[in-house]
C-alpha cells in the first residue's frame, strides 16, 4: 500500500522533460506579456489611457507577489515544484477570463475618485481581480527556476524569449481579433503550456481536458463587452435620441465607432456670428469616436458647400483670410471637418494625412456615401500617416497652408487626461518642421481647446516661439497672430513677415466674428479683451513676455507649467507644478478645474508601487530573514535585482521613446522595443548561462557594453533617425531591430548570472530575487515616466546606467550569499 502510494507520489510530482518545459515557460511568457498590451487597449477604452498605466501598473506587483508567497511557502513546497507548476498552469486559463469578466463587473469610474468614497474599495477590487493573472504567471516561472536550479539561464532566455513574441503576436493579433476575445484566446495558451507539461500524466490530463471543455463553453458565448465611463464621449452620444451604432472599427490603434443620431452636432469650437435661422442648420453628422472618448464628426455631403458656410465662423477658419486658393495639409484629418473647411475656402487641392486606419477604412467605406465620397475627391489627397513622418518623408513638399486643429476631444482636454501624452505634433521641431515646409508666404495653423486657467495656448504661443527662431525666423514677432473664442484658440504663423494686407484681414475677420485678437503685430493692450472679456488680458501679457528679451522669468514664475514642449519632453499636456500646489488647493471644490489628472494619477501610482512593493516584498522579506545570519543576503538582494529591474524597465521606456519618432506609430515603437529588447536579451541570457566561471567580469563586460552602446545612440540617432525617415515602414522596423540587437544581447547577461549565483548558495532565495525584481520593474516604469515628464528622456537612459553600474557594485557582495 505505501509502495503504491509512494509510486503514485512521484507519478505526480514527476518533473517534465526540459524541453517541453522551457517551451510552456515560453508560452506562458507570451501569455503575460499579451495579457498586459490588451489590457492597455481595454482599459484605455473602459476609461483614458493614462488610468490603464495606473491599474496595470498596480496590477504587475503580482508578479513580485508571487515570488514573495513562493520564498514563504519555500519548505512546504520542496519537492512538489512539479505538482504545483502543473497546478499553477492549470489555473492560468481560467485566471485569464475570470479576471477579465470581474473586471467589467466592478463599477469602477476614474472621474469620481475625488468625489465618491466607495470608488476607493472599487478601485482596490479592480486592482485585485487584474493582479490574479500577473500572479500565476510570475508563479509559474518562479516555479520553473526552483525546478531546474542548475539551468536558470535557459529558463529566463526562454521566459524572455516567449515574451517578446508574445509582445509582437498580440498586436498583430489585435488588427483581426476584437480586443474582448483577446482574453480567450490567451487562455487557450496558457492551457496549451500546461498540457505540454502534462501529456503523460493522465490525471492532470483530465483535468485540463475540462478546463478546456469550459473555455470551449465559454467561447460559444459572446465576451463580456468592454464596459465604458459613463464621462466618455461616446456614452454621452449613446444617450442622444435615436442614436445607434452604424460602424465600428478595431485595431491596435484605436477601436473606431461610427455613430449616428439626429441630434448629433459637434463644431470646431465656437460658431460665432451664425445665423441659424437665415442659413439653416448644421449639416447631418456621424460621430467618429476614438476609444469611446475623442470624436471626430463625419458630415453629409452632395458636393455643395452652402451647408458649411459655419466653418467660416469658428477660429481655425483665420488662415483661410490670409491664403487664396491655397495647397492645404490637414494633419489629423478624421471626418474630413478641415478637409471641407479647406475646399468651402477655396483650396486647390488638399492632402489629409490621418494615422488611424480605422478612418480610412470607414471614410471608403460604409461613411462613403454619406460623405459624398469625399476622400476620393480628385481635389482630394488621403494618406494614411503620421503628421512628422508624412513631411519627413516628403522632403521637398511645399504647402501654402498646414492646419492643425482640434485633434484631441473638449471633455478630454478640460479633464487634463492627456497630461501624460508624448504628442510629437506640438514641439519645438515639430514647428520647425512645418514652418521648413511651407511656401515662402505660406502660413501654419493650429487651432487648440482653451482651459481655464490660461495654460495650454500660452504653451502652444511659447512653443511656437521657440519653433520659429529654430526655423530661422529671428524676429517670431513678426510672424505670429493669436485670435481665440470663449473655447479655442488659433495661432497662425507666416513664413514670411506678417504684412500690413495680412493685418488688415485678421481684424478684419477678428471684429466681424467677434473673436479676441490676443497678439499680432502692433496690437496694443486697448484692443484685447473685447469679447470674451477675462479678469485679465493674459494671453496678450504672456505673448509680449514671450517674445521680450527675458522670456525666461516668465516661464519661471507663471503659475503654470508653459516650457515650450521638445523631441526629448514631448508631454505637451503637462502644465502641473509642485509649487503652485497650495494655492490650487486653496481654489476651494474649483481645484479639480487646475491640474491635469494624468499627472497626479502617474504620481499616485508610483507612490502605490513603492508602498505596495515594501509591503507586499521587502516587508515579508525582513519579517522572514530577520535572523542576523540572514541580514546580509536580503540587503544584497535588494540592491542587485532590485537595481536590475529599474535600470531595465528606465532603459526600455528610453527608448520606446526614441523609436517612437521614427517609427511615426506609437504602437509600433512599444511593440518593436518590447519584442527586441526582451527576444534578445533572452539571447543574452543563453550566453551568460554557458559561464560557469568569473561571473563578475561577464557582469561587468555587459554593463560596460551597454553604457557605451546607450550613450553612443543618444548622440548617434537623431541624425541616423532623420536620414532614414522617409524609408518604407518595414524598413524601419528592420532598422529598428537591428539597432535595439547589440544593445538588448548585453541587457539579457546580469539579471540570470545573479540569479544563478543564488540558486547555487542559498536556492531558498531564489524567490525572493525574482519578486524583489519584479517589484523594482513596477516602481522603474512609473519612475522613469515621471523623471522624463521633468527631465527628458535623455536623462531617463542617463539614470538607467547609474542603477546598471549600481548593481555591478552589488554583485561581488552577493557572491558571499
Amino acid at each position: 500500500m505505501v509502495s503504491a502510494k509512494r509510486e503514485a507520489g512521484t507519478r505526480v510530482f514527476a518533473e517534465p522533460p526540459v524541453r517541453l518545459l522551457l517551451t510552456a515557460v515560453a508560452l506562458i511568457g507570451a501569455v503575460g506579456i499579451a495579457f498586459e498590451i490588451v489590457l492597455v487597449r481595454i482599459l484605455s477604452i473602459a476609461q483614458w489611457h493614462h488610468f490603464a498605466y495606473m491599474i496595470i501598473s498596480l496590477a504587475l506587483l503580482g508578479f513580485a507577489v508571487a515570488g514573495t508567497v513562493l520564498g514563504i511557502a519555500r519548505a512546504k513546497i520542496r519537492g512538489r515544484e512539479a505538482f504545483w507548476f502543473r497546478a499553477a498552469a492549470l489555473a492560468l486559463p481560467l485566471g485569464l477570463v475570470a479576471s477579465y469578466e470581474l473586471s467589467h463587473r466592478i463599477p469602477f469610474e476614474t472621474l469620481q475618485l475625488a468625489t465618491q468614497p466607495k470608488q476607493g474599495p472599487m478601485l482596490l477590487a479592480l486592482y485585485a481581480a487584474l493582479a490574479v493573472p500577473f500572479a500565476i504567471v510570475s508563479g509559474c516561472i518562479a516555479l520553473a527556476f526552483l525546478l531546474r536550479p542548475t539551468s536558470v539561464a535557459r529558463v529566463y532566455s526562454a521566459n524572455l524569449l516567449g515574451s517578446g513574441l508574445g509582445a509582437a503576436g498580440v498586436v498583430a493579433a489585435l488588427f483581426v481579433v476584437p480586443t474582448s476575445a483577446v482574453p480567450l484566446v490567451l487562455a487557450a495558451m496558457s492551457l496549451a503550456a500546461f498540457l505540454l507539461v502534462s501529456f503523460d500524466r493522465p490525471r492532470w490530463i483530465a483535468a485540463g481536458v475540462a478546463v478546456g471543455m469550459a473555455l470551449a463553453a465559454t467561447s460559444g458565448l459572446e465576451p463580456s463587452p468592454i464596459r465604458i465611463s459613463e464621462y466618455k464621449g461616446l456614452s454621452y452620444a449613446m444617450r442622444l435620441p435615436g442614436a445607434r451604432i452604424v460602424a465600428e472599427r478595431e485595431s491596435p490603434h484605436s477601436r473606431l465607432t461610427a455613430v449616428r443620431s439626429p441630434l448629433l452636432r459637434e463644431t470646431p469650437g465656437q460658431v460665432a456670428g451664425y445665423s441659424f435661422r437665415q442659413a439653416g442648420p448644421l449639416p447631418e453628422q456621424v460621430g467618429l469616436y476614438f476609444d469611446a472618448g475623442s470624436v471626430s464628426p463625419a458630415h453629409r455631403f452632395d458636393g455643395s458647400f452652402a451647408p458649411f458656410r459655419f466653418l467660416d465662423h469658428v477660429t481655425s477658419a483665420l488662415v483661410y483670410q490670409l491664403t487664396e486658393e491655397p495647397y492645404v495639409l490637414v494633419i489629423g484629418a478624421g471626418g474630413g471637418t478641415e478637409v471641407l473647411a479647406g475646399l468651402a475656402h477655396g483650396a486647390r487641392h488638399v492632402t489629409a494625412v490621418e494615422l488611424d486606419p480605422g478612418v480610412r477604412e470607414l471614410m471608403l467605406g460604409p461613411l462613403a456615401a454619406f460623405t459624398g465620397d469625399l476622400y476620393r475627391r480628385p481635389d482630394v489627397e488621403l494618406v494614411l500617416a503620421e503628421g512628422r513622418g508624412f513631411l519627413q518623408s516628403r522632403r521637398q513638399a511645399l504647402f501654402d497652408v498646414i492646419q492643425i486643429s482640434l485633434i484631441d476631444s473638449f471633455v478630454a482636454s478640460a479633464a487634463g487626461v492627456h497630461a501624460l501624452s508624448e504628442s510629437h505634433l506640438y514641439t519645438t521641431e515639430a514647428v520647425a518642421l512645418y514652418l521648413r515646409h511651407l511656401e515662402p508666404d505660406g502660413v501654419l495653423s493650429i487651432t487648440r481647446w482653451l482651459k481655464s486657467p490660461p495654460r495650454d495656448a500660452i504653451k502652444l504661443f511659447a512653443t511656437v516661439v521657440a519653433g520659429c527662431r529654430a526655423a530661422g525666423l529671428e524676429e517670431p514677432g513678426e510672424h505670429i497672430a493669436f485670435i481665440r473664442s470663449w473655447n479655442t484658440g488659433t495661432i497662425v504663423v507666416s513664413r514670411s513677415p506678417l504684412s500690413e494686407t495680412r493685418l488688415a484681414a485678421i481684424r478684419g475677420f477678428s471684429d466681424r466674428r467677434g473673436f479676441d485678437r490676443a497678439y499680432h503685430p502692433g496690437l496694443t493692450e486697448d484692443e484685447v479683451n473685447r469679447y470674451t472679456v477675462l479678469e485679465r488680458p493674459v494671453y496678450y501679457r504672456s505673448a509680449l513676455r514671450l517674445l521680450s528679451a527675458d522670456p525666461e522669468s516668465f516661464l519661471r514664475e507663471y503659475p503654470f507649467y508653459v516650457r515650450p514642449a521638445t523631441d526629448d519632453r514631448p508631454h505637451f499636456f503637462r502644465f502641473f507644478r509642485w509649487r503652485s500646489l497650495p494655492a490650487i488647493l486653496g481654489a476651494g471644490r474649483d481645484w479639480v478645474n487646475y491640474v491635469e489628472w494624468g499627472y497626479l494619477v502617474l504620481v499616485a501610482t508610483l507612490a502605490q508601487a513603492v508602498i505596495a512593493a515594501l509591503a507586499l516584498v521587502l516587508l515579508p522579506l525582513w519579517i522572514t530573514t530577520r535572523r542576523a545570519a540572514m541580514s546580509g543576503p536580503r540587503i544584497r538582494l535588494t540592491g542587485y535585482f532590485g537595481g536590475l529591474g529599474l535600470a531595465f524597465m528606465f532603459l526600455e521606456i528610453g527608448f520606446i521613446q526614441k523609436l517612437m519618432l521614427f517609427l511615426n506609430r506609437p504602437v509600433y515603437a512599444v511593440s518593436v522595443v518590447l519584442a527586441a529588447f526582451l527576444v534578445f536579451s533572452g539571447l543574452g541570457s543563453l550566453l551568460a548561462g554557458r559561464t560557469r566561471r568569473d561571473r563578475i567580469r561577464l557582469i561587468r563586460l555587459a554593463v560596460l557594453a551597454i553604457a557605451v552602446i546607450s550613450m553612443a545612440y543618444l548622440v548617434a540617432l537623431p541624425p541616423l533617425f532623420a536620414q532614414a525617415a522617409g524609408w518604407p515602414d518595414a524598413a524601419k522596423v528592420g532598422m529598428s531591430l537591428l539597432l535595439l540587437a547589440p544593445l538588448a544581447v548585453p541587457m539579457g547577461i546580469p539579471f540570470p548570472c545573479g540569479l544563478q549565483a543564488v540558486a547555487e548558495r542559498a536556492e531558498r532565495l531564489v524567490p525572493w530575487a525574482w519578486g524583489i525584481n519584479g517589484a523594482a520593474s513596477v516602481v522603474g516604469a512609473g519612475g522613469a515616466t515621471l523623471v522624463a515628464v521633468h527631465a527628458g528622456f535623455g536623462v531617463v537612459v542617463v539614470v538607467a546606467l547609474a542603477f546598471y553600474g549600481g548593481s555591478v557594485l552589488a554583485f561581488r557582495a552577493l557572491a558571499s550569499v
